[in-house]
């Protein structure tokens, strides 16, 4: 169970980052010489090939003018999935990258 919520949170990162890079216009490429990268480095995180640090998300956020901000709610919490412009979020999301 735990590797599972583990992959959503990465999921959830990565779909958030796919957004504000494709917000931004900026390519994989681009990241990855923000990055000081591999092109490959950044197509491996972007496709799940590999589990980043958080250190590593901070670095990919801030690359793109964000910020990571990692969240806990209780197990089996179910807000509703209304998206919350403001935080750049849905309720219940474990990570946020919110642009500047």
């Amino acid at each position: 169970m735990a590797e599972y919520k583990h992959e959503l949170a990465i999921s959830a990162f990565t779909n958030d980052v796919a957004r504000v890079m494709d917000e931004k216009g900026v390519s994989q490429s681009e990241l990855a010489r923000r990055l000081g990268v591999s092109r490959a480095r950044v197509s491996q995180l972007m496709q799940h090939k590999s589990s980043p640090t958080l250190r590593t998300m901070v670095e990919v956020a801030t690359a793109l003018g964000c910020e990571v901000t990692p969240g806990v709610v209780p197990c089996g919490f179910r807000p509703s999935r209304k998206f919350d412009p403001e935080a750049q979020r849905l309720p219940g999301d474990e990570v946020v990258v919110r642009g500047a």
